[in-house]
């Protein structure tokens, strides 16, 4: 599996690169926000990857060894490699989805959705666990009979066509039947009643489509988690969800409803 420092290299240098021969360029890439809001941005970002080079390779001989239990495999086949995508973008919408729905899961996914403003830093706002969560979802990928070689190539490209998503445009790819783009990602960071829990989807919009969780983009949004303030310092960004959600279970009355609160989020 490409490593993740290489990957975090091959995507933050030809936008280095950019942004310091263009003052537009630097212009775009903050959007609307302060330059405090991005550094924040890459803070957290720095704080992931570190996680990321401490877990990745237990990580990858978790999912390596999950993979050889299987019996069955998909064909090392270049067709195979398109199917393992588009199950890879099927699990991450389900992730996705989960993260919103339980608690439990939201205390590490909410870190990416503190950010007050919408441009390329938002891809480094990823909580420090994240990739704990994310093994636990793609094991159905192991399930699948995707293998370890075959998981390696299309998770690193998905990474790749996922960290766009979060650019300052509303450039669609086509008529956004198929296919994500960043103005309707831009939707799902939305703070409004109308946004929360849309736009799921990672490279392909279909399963926002069949499943009924699709928004259009109409207006501007407010970004943020909407009812929490803005969290800059990377610590606190990841440690404030936690907090947030053990005072939730803290008031809760009995047991049952103390580990119901873990994954059942209260209705709002």
């Amino acid at each position: 599996m490409l490593h993740p420092a290489l990957l975090a290299i091959a995507v933050v240098v030809p936008v280095l690169a950019v942004v310091l021969a263009s003052p537009e360029a630097r212009r775009w890439l903050r959007g609307t926000g302060s330059v405090r809001q991005t550094l924040s941005n890459a803070g957290v970002g720095l704080l992931f990857l570190g996680s990321q080079l401490l877990l990745r390779g237990t990580l990858i001989g978790a999912y390596a060894g999950a993979a050889a239990l299987v019996p069955w495999k998909l064909p090392e086949r270049p067709w195979a490699h398109g199917v393992a995508f588009v199950l890879l973008d099927l699990v991450y919408y389900l992730q996705h989805r989960a993260e919103h729905a339980a608690p439990l899961l939201w205390a590490i996914h909410s870190v990416h959705h503190q950010s007050r403003d919408y441009n390329l830093s938002v891809s480094f706002r990823v909580g420090a666990l994240a990739s704990v969560s994310t093994l636990v979802f793609h094991l159905l990928l192991a399930v699948s009979g995707v293998s370890a070689s075959t998981y390696a190539a299309v998770v690193a490209v998905h990474a790749v066509l996922l960290s766009g998503l979060h650019a300052r445009t509303k450039l669609t790819l086509g008529p956004g039947r198929f296919l994500n783009a960043p103005v309707f990602h831009r939707v799902h960071h939305g703070a409004e009643d109308a946004y929360i829990d849309r736009n799921f989807g990672g490279v392909l919009l279909v399963f926002d489509r069949l499943f009924g969780t699709f928004a259009p983009y109409v207006e501007e949004p407010t970004y943020g988690v909407a009812g929490e303030g803005s969290q800059r310092d990377p610590l606190r960004a990841n440690v404030a969800p936690w907090e947030t959600l053990a005072a939730s279970i803290r008031a809760q009355p009995t047991l049952r409803r103390k580990l119901l609160a873990l994954f059942v989020r209260p209705r709002r």
